[in-house]
């Protein structure tokens, strides 16, 4: 008991100290100049791509996943969306042919995934094939294969 209450008075007199050094300084917390708030974003001309739409979805009666289209056939200025209400997917191209600036996306259940447009030296006119791996809410990994068609006109078809 003895022990704690010198303890304490140690603390207190370190906390004292420390307290008169700083106003010696005339280091006051309120006296330092902080920015004003909200600080002032610079403006952006960034226009998000228009989105071509991927539904990923579970078939219960079947045990597989299904990719809506299975083809999709992409304009060079569009982006994929791939998107699943019922769990989380992943979208995986091989890292040295995928049309995109990644090779690997994510989206939690209900999310999107977005591509951003193909790049630039992207294979035109040329199918690439995908995996989606499909995560259900109770933790089951299921996957299926797609494939993407970088069009070379402006204008897209969906076939699948």
């Amino acid at each position: 008991m003895l022990t704690n209450a010198l303890l304490l008075l140690i603390l207190v007199a370190l906390l004292l100290v420390l307290w008169a050094l700083l106003q010696k300084r005339g280091g006051e917390p309120d006296k330092i100049h902080l920015p004003h708030f909200p600080i002032p974003r610079p403006k952006s001309d960034f226009i998000e791509p228009p989105r071509q739409e991927v539904k990923i979805r579970f078939d219960d009666r079947e045990g597989a996943v299904r990719i809506e289209p299975a083809k999709l056939v992409l304009a060079p200025n569009k982006q994929a969306a791939w998107s699943s209400s019922s769990g989380k997917i992943e979208i995986r191209f091989n890292p040295n042919d995928s049309p995109f600036g990644g090779a690997s996306f994510i989206s939690a259940s209900g999310g999107v995934s977005l591509s951003g447009i193909p790049r630039v030296d992207a294979a035109h006119e040329r199918e690439i094939n995908y995996i989606v791996l499909f995560t259900s809410p109770e933790g089951r990994l299921f996957t299926n294969a797609a494939s993407v068609v970088v069009s070379k006109r402006g204008q897209t078809d969906k076939s699948s």
